[in-house]
């Protein structure tokens, strides 16, 4: 049986059901809308904030708690008609005035989101007709800030990126809302950059390589030369992702273009580029095989301009099927794919959070899978009972397969990735989210789980208990003293109940942060797994 990595959507982007509530009818609009309306409704905005950066005037939402959302800001010009495909080209000089009090359209991509979407809410008994999907445009390049009126001294700042296997997804998602990390004193960004063939294609005549990774660095320039006017500091700028997002987070921390700008990373829930990366050559052949799609034979990389983005966008599913949208190695954004830069021991030291879920794989495993199936894409047979013995006897066959597809996939990659960090001279703290909320054994502590406590955004239709609320305690300290100090432990000021265990960083030990019932430091319970897997791995690639 094959299997692949295409199909990262998360279950906590879900409308919260106390909206749905208080919505009714409206439900059948746009939800780009219905969202703006929340934020001004559901904590009944006072007055109209202004910040004045590079000569433009933003007109933003005050909200009683003290936070303010600037939404939908302007970062690049729209990549559309001549600019589809190419250099994202900055706003420079002055906008005037912009009305920052509605999210913009997401960036184009297909229905399969929306509809993984439907089937979890489905899975988890909510009615999937109470969710539609945002608006979406190829003029996308927008980010939202959220801060307060508080100014006196500068504050740090988190810029978040989505996930969605860079095909889908949106920077507003409801966990991704940034006004309790605001409350704590961060300014958070969240910036949107093109997705699936708009943002990823390739292409011998392209003039560029990687035009997501382009929109994100312009996207981090504005946030460096503007951020200052919100209220953020621009020598504390960490870079933030989940799965596909916390892979260009790290991309991000290695392009050229932001050297010196950024002070940490963190990486959640991802790996799977540490150990495979889209070869150009793989990656070209696609972009030939779109344009002779709509073109033939005859067809040229140009010519794909004029074709309508919907119709670009039908044909993905089409061409593209099963494919990952990764980055392929460029001067530029990528000078060395992640893989070599690990295995050459030529990482730079990096400041890093990073980790995974208990159950990363447990929700993508098709009815009818076997373990065979999977032990047979990574490992040679003679392996194989070794490997069923590390797993663990005692685990059903479908949790022997998740145990084994995430720690390959998610967790091993992502304990190299830290000891390489801290081998470069960097820090690198590593987690293991493994907290499964009331009635949701079915999916354990799924793809994703983890969102909605770091952010402190739970939906009211996913089952939240006193514990829940004390683990986004914590979490949201470790989070907010490592985004001012550099280090998860070094400034805790939060009053949860959940005793704060000290986060040391990743050493030989292999000690991490493990994120249950309660919260401990303990040796990371996949450590000798990895290592075992790795050592398999790497005999199998020598034969």
């Amino acid at each position: 049986m094959k299997y692949s990595l295409v199909n990262h959507n998360f279950l906590h982007a879900l409308l919260p059901p106390q909206w749905l509530a208080s919505l009714g009818k409206r439900l059948l609009r746009p939800l780009i809308i219905l969202w703006v309306v929340v934020l001004v409704s559901c904590d009944s905005a006072t007055q109209q904030p202004l910040v004045e950066a590079s000569g433009t005037r933003y007109l933003g939402i005050e909200q009683d708690s003290g936070v303010q959302a600037f939404l939908g800001i302007p970062f690049a010009e729209p990549p559309v008609n001549e600019l589809r495909w190419e250099r994202p080209v900055p706003i420079k000089g002055s906008l005037g005035e912009v009305d920052a009090t509605q999210f913009m359209p997401a960036c184009m991509q297909t229905g399969s989101g929306l509809a993984w979407y439907h089937g979890m809410m489905s899975r988890v008994g909510v009615d999937p007709s109470l969710m539609e999907g945002p608006e979406y445009s190829e003029d996308c390049l927008y980010l939202n800030v959220w801060t307060t009126g508080d100014h006196s001294e500068p504050k740090p700042v988190l810029v978040f990126i989505h996930g969605g296997s860079n095909a889908g997804g949106w920077s507003y998602e409801p966990n991704y809302h940034g006004h309790a990390l605001a409350e704590r004193g961060v300014v958070v960004v969240t910036v949107a950059y093109r997705l699936g063939i708009f943002g990823w294609l390739s292409h011998m005549d392209m003039a560029i390589r990687n035009p997501g990774l382009h929109d994100l660095i312009v996207a981090l320039d504005w946030v460096n030369a503007n951020i200052g006017a919100f209220g953020g500091d621009p020598n504390r700028i960490v870079v933030s992702g989940e799965s596909a997002g916390a892979d260009n987070a790290l991309h991000l921390a290695l392009a050229p273009a932001m050297a010196g700008k950024l002070t940490g990373v963190i990486h959640q829930s991802a790996g799977w580029s540490v150990t495979s990366t889209l070869k150009p050559e793989d990656g070209f052949a696609l972009g030939e095989a779109l344009v002779a799609h709509h073109l033939g034979a005859d067809g040229t990389f140009d010519d794909l301009k004029r074709i309508p983005a919907a119709e670009l966008l039908d044909s993905q599913l089409d061409v593209f099927s099963g494919h990952y949208f990764s980055p392929i190695p460029d001067p530029e954004t990528l000078p060395v794919s992640l893989e070599e830069t690990v295995a050459g021991d030529s990482l730079p030291g990096l400041n890093l959070i990073i980790g995974s879920n208990r159950n990363e794989s447990l929700m993508y495993i098709p009815e009818g899978a076997e373990l065979t199936d999977y032990l047979e894409g990574y490992f040679p047979p003679e392996n194989w009972e070794d490997i069923k013995g590390m797993l663990g006897a005692d685990l059903s066959e479908l949790a022997q397969m998740d145990r084994l597809r995430s720690a390959v996939q998610y967790t091993c990659p992502s304990l190299s990735l830290a000891q390489a960090a801290q081998e470069a001279g960097g820090a690198a703290y590593v987690y293991r989210f493994d907290r499964v909320r009331e009635g949701f054994e079915a999916i354990g502590a799924y793809h994703g789980a983890e969102l909605p406590y770091v952010f402190d955004t739970h939906d009211a239709w996913i089952p939240t208990n006193s514990v829940d609320l004390q683990v986004t305690d914590a979490l949201v300290d470790y989070w907010v003293a490592f985004l001012t100090d550099g280090s998860p432990s070094k400034s805790l000021s939060g009053d949860s109940e959940i005793t704060h265990a000290i986060w040391p960083a990743w050493t030989h030990q292999q000690q991490a942060l493990v994120i249950a019932d309660e919260i401990s430091t303990q040796t990371h319970p996949d450590a000798v797994l990895c290592e075992f897997l790795n050592a398999a791995q790497v005999a199998s690639a020598r034969h």
